[in-house]
């Protein structure tokens, strides 16, 4: 009797283990077969789109240089070649956007009006961080459904700050940051370039040539740049700029061909009276 009550035991002990063993695995491959099971059932599964910028941010001795592409897609389609992805929040307070276009326009307006209607109750002006708390506070609300991701950057009281905002709601700070489709090329000028205490021209260059980098690699990013410097009194936006392999390429076709060249084999011609039509009574 006591050996059959320690067998089940045993037994069932070894169930319990090829149970947790199965468990235990590190990733669960379950999902793929269902996906294919309702793929052969007929079932769109749904796709996961990219969405075409390259943002760049840096920050230099006294302030903060930003930047953006101006190129707008639609899937394989360029829908726009001059978008608007600076936006400004504040006189101080700058926001690069990538994402949905629709949905950067209005959660940047959202913000920049909340940050204005705090700077008129305060008589102060607004801090970066502001900004930052009710972009993150919105989008996290959404969990990702809201198609915006941000950089912003500005200086206030406490010097410059620069932060990336996903369009979840996860929030980053550091002295340098590049987003969207086109941002691998980017980073990779801006980790090899980047120092600190640079001067504003050295920020100027080395944001530029991030983003030209991110145009170059990049199919969905292109056409032109916009570049933003924000210091503590203002900010000042650069003229748009577009590098030599966005310049649109027309090439002049001249022909110039003697006269008789074409040989007329046959021709004829033909006469026709106008007659005015007139109508008629038909009873």
């Amino acid at each position: 009797m006591i050996k059959a009550i320690c067998l089940a035991n045993f037994q069932r002990m070894e169930r319990l283990e090829d149970i947790l063993r199965e468990k235990s695995g590190a990733f669960s491959f379950d999902n793929c077969a269902r996906n294919a099971s309702l793929e052969k059932m007929g079932v769109r599964l749904p796709k996961a789109r990219s969405t075409g910028t390259t943002i760049v941010g840096s920050i230099f001795k006294d302030g903060v240089v930003v930047g953006a592409d101006s190129r707008a897609t639609s899937g394989e389609l360029i829908a726009d070649k001059d978008c608007i992805k600076l936006h400004k929040l504040t006189d101080s307070i700058y926001a690069c956007g990538a994402g949905t276009a629709a949905d950067l326009n209005k959660v940047t307006a959202m913000i920049s009006s909340n940050l204005k209607l705090q700077e008129l109750n305060t008589g102060r002006k607004a801090r970066v961080i502001a900004g930052l708390r009710i972009a993150k506070q919105h989008l996290f609300r959404y969990q990702g459904y809201v198609g915006a991701y941000l950089v912003v950057g500005g200086v206030d009281f406490y010097g410059p700050h620069l932060y990336s905002v996903a369009a979840h709601g996860s929030t980053s700070m550091d002295p340098f940051i590049a987003d969207g489709s086109g941002s691998l090329a980017a980073m990779g000028v801006l980790e090899r370039n980047f120092k600190l205490d640079m001067t504003e021209e050295e920020a100027i260059e080395l944001v530029k040539n991030a983003l030209i980098a991110g145009m170059h690699s990049d199919l969905s990013s292109g056409n032109a740049l916009r570049i933003c410097v924000i210091r503590k009194e203002g900010a000042r936006e650069l003229e748009k700029f577009v590098p030599d392999f966005c310049q649109p390429s027309v090439k002049e076709q001249k022909y110039h061909h003697p006269p008789k060249t074409s040989t007329v084999l046959k021709s004829k011609q033909m006469k026709f009276d106008v007659v005015e039509a007139m109508e008629v009574d038909k009873k």
